[in-house]
């Protein structure tokens, strides 16, 4: 096995579609990072193969940040050992769900337990259908359990299109440096089997399709339609890739990230 990159950074998503939070470490299930999209909102106006309520109709969902009231019991298992041991079980692994509570900071400063009903009511207005609040603890993604999107891919996308891109507009969980590798570096990993950190083992599954999310700036909500239609025309549509989990485990900031060969 020989080295390629390491984690540059470490991102999870508490809501489906709201602001994210950095994470120095964080234990990875089969299910995906532990407490990432465990919470997500649907709409009786959405399509069922998709029905979730999102920034792709709701663009300031982005500036929404939430929050977990108990950060430190959803980094990581205090059974490690017994997670470690019993592969794909949640429970008692994990958590219960009193301690995956979450708080949301609107745009405007407004904090609601998203539980409550005064949560979804300070939303209601922003979809034509009725909404409705969803939690799990298996990660509520729309392919895949792990996103990895690569800087050297960023810094492409900026030189092709003239444009400040935030690495955030990829809501992907792992972004990684690589050692030597160029732009979409990452597209070469599909099929194969990469190690981060001492533990976690994942299989690159395939690249990542996108959509308006990405011309969303995680900072002020305004979109850049720009740089979807440069994805889609030079790129086929695709930055990124999607990730299956082979091996749980912790994974941690400036973790190493190695090839099986």
């Amino acid at each position: 096995m020989s080295k390629i990159g390491k984690l540059e950074s470490v991102w999870r998503y508490p809501v489906k579609s709201m602001r994210g939070e950095e994470v120095d470490e964080i234990f990875v299930s089969f299910a995906g990072l532990m407490g990432d999209r465990v919470y997500a909102i649907s709409a009786t106006s959405s399509p069922k193969e998709f029905p979730w309520h999102t920034a792709r109709e709701y663009e300031r969902f982005v500036l929404h940040q939430a929050y977990f009231k108990n950060r430190k019991a959803t980094l990581k298992p205090d059974n490690m050992q017994e997670a470690l041991d019993n592969p794909a079980v949640l429970n008692p692994a994990y958590p219960t769900k009193e301690a995956f509570a979450v708080n949301v900071k609107t745009p405007d400063g407004e904090v609601y337990d998203i539980e409550s009903p005064e949560f979804l009511e300070n939303i209601s207005g922003q979809s034509e259908g009725q909404l409705k609040l969803h939690y799990t603890q298996r990660s509520i993604t729309d392919c895949r359990p792990v996103t990895l999107f690569s800087l050297q891919t960023l810094e492409q996308l900026k030189q092709e299109t003239k444009l400040d891109i935030d690495k955030l507009q990829f809501r992907s969980n792992f972004y990684v440096d690589w050692d030597n590798s160029a732009g979409f570096y990452e597209d070469q990993l599909v099929g194969k089997k990469i190690h981060v950190g001492d533990t976690v083992e994942l299989m690159i599954i395939e690249r990542d399709p996108r959509c308006k999310f990405i011309t969303i700036n995680p900072e002020t909500a305004e979109t850049e339609p720009k740089l979807l239609k440069h994805v889609t025309r030079k790129h086929e549509g695709f930055t990124g890739v999607y990730a299956a989990v082979l091996k749980e485990g912790p994974v941690n900031k400036g973790d190493e990230i190695v090839i099986a060969e």
